[in-house]
């Protein structure tokens, strides 16, 4: 067997399927994640090619050579070091919450907590300017730990005021929303229609469950309908808990049933460094997700609904770092490098914050910025061979901030095992 470095090198990643409960002895992919393509091979040929490689750089097939070598894009930074360089603006326009979710990541931070027309005009006139970014198209969310519709006021002058600035300067952008679905009118409808926000709505989609872990299982299904009726297609976001997650299948059968017209699905596992003690209970629970979630995307299709995830999502894209570089404005005018730390209530809120709103002015600390931006957990052995690093991108920041060292472990042995099935299953599908 020749060295996996003959391959690393060349950005090839051998997989052995043995290792993952999905193959027989000698059996490998072999991997090009800058080609997005991937062959199953077995000993003999990883023997071969990798002579091939260690002898002249090059596959002698030429199909081979063009396939895995020849279209692998160029590695560039997914990621800026500067403020004047963002291009995504998180808006969370309150702390302040209807629902009480037993998995809610901002629980400690909720309270009375809402931004100002005067603060959101400052940080507009910013980001929506031609002095500060040249690309011409920007985005602009709404989201948090608060419900965002609560300041529905906030939200659709954020919409009127950046169009306006748009238009002026030669910008496009685009909008997101993601709510508990708890809240919703003709006039949210209407501006939703008018600049084509996309939406996003929190749902557990199982009566029982959305009961007992967020409630207002009839309210939600009420808006979704309206939603629905008015040509508003939103994906559903669902979190996956030991409650649910051998309940996949069920939920996107659900779907089908009394919501045809939805089609968009992301069943993304819960974050919560205390959901279990020991790193094997963990791993149990990804075990079941992982299984359950390819039966429900299976399902999904057939019924032409795409079942999805983050983690599915990330292997559609080439990073250097896991996190691009954003600005998320908190409900009391600070700016965060994640949206899940946004209150002083919260362990981490000195670590991840790294500007103000103050009056009229915005202040960074770019430093700051540059190294949460810039932070990377690649530098660890394992990652050096490891087929998901152009993938992962060093890993999440505030997963490494609340996790202990055994369960990232756990964590990273799970993103392998669902990313393998994941690129298998593109190839059966």
């Amino acid at each position: 067997m020749v060295s996996i470095d003959v391959f690393v090198k060349n950005n090839l990643f051998l997989i052995p399927l043995e290792n993952y409960g999905m193959g027989k002895r000698g059996q490998y992919v072999l991997y090009s994640p800058l080609a997005h393509h991937l062959i199953v091979v077995d000993e003999d040929v990883v023997c071969l090619l990798g002579q091939q490689l260690a002898g002249g750089g090059k596959f002698t097939d030429s199909l081979l050579q063009k396939q895995l070598l020849d279209e692998a894009v160029l590695t560039t930074p997914n990621y800026v070091t500067d403020p004047n360089d963002v291009f995504a603006l998180t808006i969370l326009p309150n702390n302040i919450c209807n629902f009480s979710c037993s998995y809610c990541y901002a629980s400690k931070g909720h309270g009375k907590d809402e931004l100002t027309e005067e603060t959101l005009r400052t940080v507009l006139d910013f980001f929506v300017s031609p002095t500060r970014i040249h690309r011409r198209d920007l985005y602009i969310s709404f989201g948090g730990g608060g419900e965002p519709f609560i300041s529905w006021k906030k939200v659709k002058f954020v919409m009127e005021y950046s169009d306006a600035l748009a238009k002026e300067y030669g910008f496009h952008i685009s909008y997101s929303f993601a709510s508990n679905g708890s809240i919703m009118n003709d006039e949210i409808l209407t501006a939703l229609k008018r600049y084509n926000v996309k939406a996003n709505i929190s749902f557990d989609i199982l009566e029982d469950i959305q009961n007992i872990q967020r409630k207002n299982y009839d309210l939600v299904c009420k808006n979704l309908g309206t939603l629905l009726d008015n040509g508003i297609f939103p994906t559903i976001n669902s979190v996956i808990t030991p409650l649910n997650v051998e309940r996949q299948v069920e939920m996107v059968e659900q779907v089908h049933q009394r919501f045809p017209k939805l089609r968009r699905l992301s069943f993304d596992y819960v974050v919560d460094a205390n959901l279990y003690a020991l790193p094997g209970q963990l791993m149990s629970f990804y075990d079941a997700y992982i299984d359950n979630f390819f039966k429900a995307r299976a399902l999904g299709k057939k019924y032409n609904i795409v079942v999805s995830s983050i983690k599915y999502h990330n292997l559609e894209q080439i990073k250097m770092r896991a996190c691009a570089g954003g600005f998320d404005l908190t409900p009391n005018g600070k700016f965060s490098m994640c949206f899940f730390v946004s209150s002083p209530n919260e362990t981490l809120y000195d670590s991840f914050i790294y500007g103000a709103v103050n009056g009229e002015k915005i202040e960074f600390d770019k430093q700051k910025f540059k190294s949460l931006v810039e932070f990377t957990d690649n530098d660890r052995s394992q990652c050096h061979n490891c087929f998901l690093k152009w993938h992962c991108g060093g890993g999440c920041f505030y997963h490494v901030k609340t996790y202990t060292k055994e369960m990232l472990d756990v964590m990273c042995q799970f993103q392998r095992k669902f990313s393998l099935r994941a690129l298998l299953d593109n190839i059966e599908n």
